[in-house]
């Protein structure tokens, strides 16, 4: 009995469950077991026996409460990371997103086509992303195919590809869109001022002759100004406050380029050549038309058109788009002239005449001195 106590002692004194690894597992059970069966009633001796137990189970519950655990000091690192990395981005909003934070930016006036980053966009890649600014398709795309000003673009940035200018400069630069002055401006348009009352011959300002025009639309019957007149508000008022006929008697036949060398050789067709749009000399053996290249054969234009005669008589001419003025007749172009295009649109032909009377008052004097221009819309 005291050996079975010794070793039930030993068992006790090897605290951190080291004791009940030493020795075999079979004997410690069989002296647990004959000890409490010595002492069946005895709570002090069971509770001495339970005791190394759970002496030898505590640190292990520690260690593995120590693995799982975190250590204080990680929470505190992973704070002031997050501090961080939350204050550096409010420092970026602020400082770097301050222009466009700071302003909302709704229109495109001013903006067209730079890759500046508002609450919307106005550049190329917006139509694609979807956030382009309401006005951007008025302010940015539509200057490139229309003539006139409206309230989007008064006060514009000067845009490279646009037809005619609605920006403070385009007067200075001559190039004014034609309503600029009464949209954008609030000035009367010259279709709603009174007639001028000219009693003598008056020049135009920085020129010291009058300049010749001559203006031609093309299959323009005269009934279109008793009918639709309401709807030609500058044709109307140029014969309101100048000088017209009811009508005029063309040459026959009725085509274009027959009617209009007649107007600049004073001939009928029969005897300036041009006898139709189309036709066939047997003479010559050779066709003509207007989308041939024999229509560039002077052998086909007799008579002296009115640039030849300006020429002999020492004045400049400049056409454009008249019928036979891209023809050498006579050995003679006008001064300027153009290769007929269709594709051109009317208002740049008649903005390219109206920039030629605006060049330098010098430059005019050597080039369009007691000038003719002429030009035809076809």
């Amino acid at each position: 009995m005291e050996r079975d106590g010794c070793a039930g002692g030993g068992s006790r004194g090897g605290e951190g469950g080291r004791a009940p690894r030493e020795g075999p597992a079979g004997n410690g059970r069989d002296r647990g077991h004959s000890h409490a069966a010595e002492a069946p009633g005895d709570p002090q001796a069971a509770a001495s026996l339970l005791a190394p137990m759970d002496v030898g189970e505590e640190p292990l519950e520690k260690a593995a409460r120590a693995r799982t655990a975190k250590d204080p000091n990680t929470y505190k690192v992973l704070s002031l990371v997050l501090s961080v990395c939350v204050l550096t981005t409010i420092l970026g909003c602020i400082f770097g997103l301050k222009p466009s934070c700071a302003k909302e930016v709704k229109s495109c006036k001013g903006r067209c086509f730079e890759r500046t980053f508002g609450n919307c966009r106005c550049d190329a890649a917006c139509v694609e992303l979807g956030n382009c600014c309401l006005d951007y398709q008025e302010t940015c795309i539509e200057p490139e195919h229309i003539w006139t000003c409206n309230k989007f673009r008064c006060g514009e940035k000067r845009l490279t590809r646009s037809l005619c200018a609605c920006s403070d400069d385009c007067k200075d630069q001559g190039d004014c869109c034609i309503n600029y002055s009464s949209v954008c401006q609030g000035e009367k348009s010259w279709v709603e001022e009174p007639c001028e009352s000219v009693n003598e011959p008056q020049c135009p300002a920085g020129f010291e002759t009058p300049p010749t025009l001559l203006f031609s639309l093309d299959g323009f019957r005269a009934e279109y100004l008793h009918t639709w007149g309401g709807l030609l508000p500058v044709i109307s008022k140029l014969k309101k406050c100048g000088t017209y006929t009811k009508n005029m008697r063309p040459v026959y036949p009725t085509k274009t380029f027959p009617n209009h060398y007649s107007i600049v050789t004073g001939l009928y067709p029969e005897s300036h050549g041009i006898i139709d749009n189309k036709m066939y000399d047997p003479k010559m053996n050779a066709s003509f038309s207007l989308k041939s290249k024999e229509k560039f054969n002077p052998e086909w234009y007799k008579g002296e058109p009115i640039w030849v005669t300006a020429k002999y008589q020492g004045l400049k001419s400049g056409t454009f788009f008249w019928p036979g003025s891209d023809v050498e007749i006579n050995g003679i172009f006008p001064d300027i002239y153009k290769m007929y295009n269709g594709s051109v649109p009317f208002e740049e032909r008649i903005l390219a005449v109206l920039q030629w009377l605006q060049l330098p008052k010098d430059e005019r004097r050597t080039r369009f001195f007691r000038s003719f221009i002429w030009t035809s819309q076809q």
